[in-house]
């Protein structure tokens, strides 16, 4: 009779335990089945800056994988509905990643292929949704590329280094790549 009263006693606190969560989750007016796109995870939906140092020749999905995290990032913030005003998104290229910054010719040029730059297309996405997507102008001097090389959505800064550690001075969260 003592062990059937423990296991009536353990499915009973059991029970209680399913019933506070379930009205933690209804105080917080979150139900267990309400979809991923209603949790942000994040507290700060304005003011938002970050700054990307991408120089690591890596691909992914067919795309520079520095540029493919900067979409996923931008889309996370559209998903929580932070809108563009309260984001700055600042991409600085420079080293192994800068030819990905190159216009078609000079990007065929430079990796001796006839395809053109398979970047160009998220480089005009991502500045249309208000990414700045930068260069650094020792990466292009050291390949002599001058500014004509370069995507006409790219800003071409005096040096990565410099504009990254300016852009954290002024509060921006540091991403590397």
């Amino acid at each position: 009779m003592m062990r059937g009263t423990k296991k009536m006693i353990r499915i009973q606190e059991l029970v209680t335990c399913c019933f506070v969560l379930a009205l933690l989750a209804l105080s917080c007016g979150v139900s267990w089945a309400e979809e991923e796109s209603a949790l942000t995870g994040i507290a700060i939906k304005k003011n938002i800056r970050v700054v990307y140092q991408i120089k690591t020749d890596d691909w992914k999905e067919g795309i520079g994988s520095g540029l493919h995290y900067v979409r996923k990032l931008v889309n996370a913030y559209d998903k929580m509905e932070v809108e563009q005003k309260d984001r700055a998104v600042h991409a600085v290229f420079h080293g192994d990643a800068g030819y990905w910054m190159l216009k078609d010719k000079s990007y065929s040029e430079f990796k001796n292929t006839q395809e053109g730059n398979p970047n160009k297309h998220i480089i005009k996405e991502l500045v249309d949704r208000g990414v700045s997507i930068e260069i650094c102008a020792q990466t292009m001097k050291s390949h002599d590329w001058k500014a004509d090389d370069i995507h006409s959505d790219v800003q071409i800064v005096i040096g990565a280094y410099p504009r990254i550690i300016d852009l954290q001075l002024q509060g921006f969260a540091y991403i590397r790549f």
